[in-house]
């Protein structure tokens, strides 16, 4: 498709061919022995699920995110909570999906494919579709980091097949009269009074005595490490500085020129026994070595400039890396060039002495100390308060008894756009409360409040009439994406999907 793009796009073969040796580094490692005979990850639907079926999913999410289909990444991601268990769980699923969709007869035609990618916002220029803006995304966007148009065309036939499933699960939901009264009831302006507990008062005389600190010392020594540091040595193929602010073609015409200059010192190692030094040195090329760093980039010494987006890039394969001759890898450093990196050196994991924990202990311990202190305060303050209001007494009596004076907010609006975002988390506290309720205990860095919700205002009728479409919008999307989730979660079960080994 789009045969003339692809006519412009001819000389960018060379460069694709170069990059394409750049591939995930958590996925790839050119000695890993233990890969070898071992290719199979799983099974699903009686079928053999292999490592590359694993690695083009993985391109798929990275791409699904590079082009803003963000949709298709939430739903097949799921209630993830970390990274690498969104792209564990989108991985499966979108295996599942397509091959629900076959089954279901929900396969997009090529033509609408075109349509839906002329449609991108990443594409368009002034609400139309613009062949430059995709060229150069292909260009400056895709080929760098190995991707293929193919790829792209995939990414977005998923995305079609994912609104035809969801159109079919969804065709049930639909939105009640009172649903929308309700919704719109929460977002009233909010009448309030906060109580306040400041660690700075309540908790100002902490402190840690030697015997707590050698105690909680004794009690996590296992769990108080010097984490693993790794040095590496590179060769650097990157822009120089007077070709930093170029763009277009003739951005892509250097990067084609260090991705080359990579991938011939990268063949240069296959074939000479991996030695970098020598190799490099043969080459007249620079041989660098950055400090010793930790798995997420941090060093001993301060990194800058390069060396620091050398050591960022290096961080997520260094530690994968075998040390050794011949045990190399290409990564891409920013937005800049390449480098083909090897292990310089390795400083292994050991437990902390106290000396070394002793800093992040006490913060701790004091951290600890300081929010007891202040719940144990506000949980006193807010029964005292529930049982004078619940003996007849109404809230301000209450307080007044209590000893504590609440600060008074009115017409507190989720709605506003400029609201600070500790006002905003004390509404969000406040929107679900009724109409003369104390509210729980919320924590805070300051310390902690609690609401009470002495009464809602009224919502503004133009504002009502502005708030309803989309808060109709908002619960439909709700109830189809909950049905989506139902009907994936039993697809996936029925898949009998056996996962043999480890992806990553």
């Amino acid at each position: 498709m789009f045969t003339s793009i692809r006519k412009h796009q001819r000389w960018l073969m060379t460069l694709v061919a170069a990059l394409t040796i750049i591939a995930f580094a958590w996925l790839y490692n050119t000695t890993d022995l233990e890969r070898v005979g071992s290719n199979i990850v799983a099974k699903i639907y009686g079928r053999e699920v292999m490592q590359v079926d694993i690695e083009r999913a993985v391109r798929n999410y990275q791409l699904a995110l590079a082009l803003g289909q963000f949709e298709l990444i939430r739903d097949l991601a799921g209630q993830a909570q970390s990274e690498d268990e969104a792209a564990n769980n989108f991985i499966w699923n979108l295996m599942v999906m397509q091959h629900e969709a076959a089954r279901l007869g929900v396969e997009p035609g090529d033509q609408a494919v075109v349509e839906r990618i002329k449609s991108l916002p990443v594409f368009q220029n002034e609400g139309q579709f613009d062949p430059v803006k995709y060229s150069t995304f292909m260009q400056e966007q895709l080929a760098p980091r190995g991707f293929t148009e193919r790829q792209l065309e995939n990414v977005i036939r998923d995305s079609l097949r994912l609104a035809g499933i969801k159109d079919l699960v969804g065709s049930p939901a639909m939105v009640m009269p009172g649903e929308a009264a309700t919704a719109l009831n929460r977002i009233r302006p909010l009448n309030l009074e906060i109580l306040r507990w400041k660690a700075t008062s309540v908790a100002k005389n902490v402190s840690v005595g030697e015997s707590e600190l050698t105690e909680a010392f004794a009690a996590r020594d296992q769990d108080l490490q010097v984490p693993e540091k790794r040095s590496v040595r590179y060769v650097l193929f990157a822009l120089g500085p007077d070709q930093a602010e170029l763009t277009g073609a003739e951005r892509v015409a250097v990067l084609q020129k260090t991705a080359t200059a990579t991938g011939d010192l990268s063949q240069a190692l296959a074939d000479g026994g991996g030695d970098l030094v020598a190799v490099a040195a043969e080459k007249g090329l620079e041989v660098q070595t950055t400090p010793f760093f930790a798995a997420d980039a941090a060093t001993g010494a301060a990194s800058e400039g390069r060396e620091g987006k050398v050591v960022t890039a290096a961080a997520a394969v260094a530690f994968r890396l075998p040390p050794g001759p011949g045990n190399f890898e290409i990564i891409q450093v920013g937005n800049e060039g390449f480098a083909v990196i090897e292990v310089a050196g390795v400083e292994v994991a050991r437990p902390m002495t106290l000396e070394e924990a002793r800093a992040d202990l006490m913060a701790d311990l004091i951290a600890r100390q300081r929010d007891s202190m202040v719940r144990a305060a506000a949980d006193r303050d807010l029964a005292e308060l529930r049982a004078a209001m619940g003996g007849g007494k109404d809230f301000a009596a209450a307080a007044r008894a209590a000893g504590v004076k609440p600060e008074k907010v009115s017409a507190l609006s989720v709605l506003d756009r400029e609201l600070k975002p500790d006002r905003r988390q004390i509404a969000m506290a406040a929107i679900d409360l009724a109409e003369g309720t104390l509210g729980d205990f919320t924590p805070t860095p300051e310390g902690g409040f609690a609401v009470y919700l002495a009464s809602r205002g009224e919502l503004d009728e133009e504002v009502a009439a502005e708030q309803r479409p989309m808060m109709e919008s908002g619960l439909l999307e709700g109830k189809e994406m909950l049905l989506f989730a139902q009907w994936l979660t039993t697809a996936r079960q029925e898949s009998a999907l056996q996962v043999l080994r480890p992806m990553m």
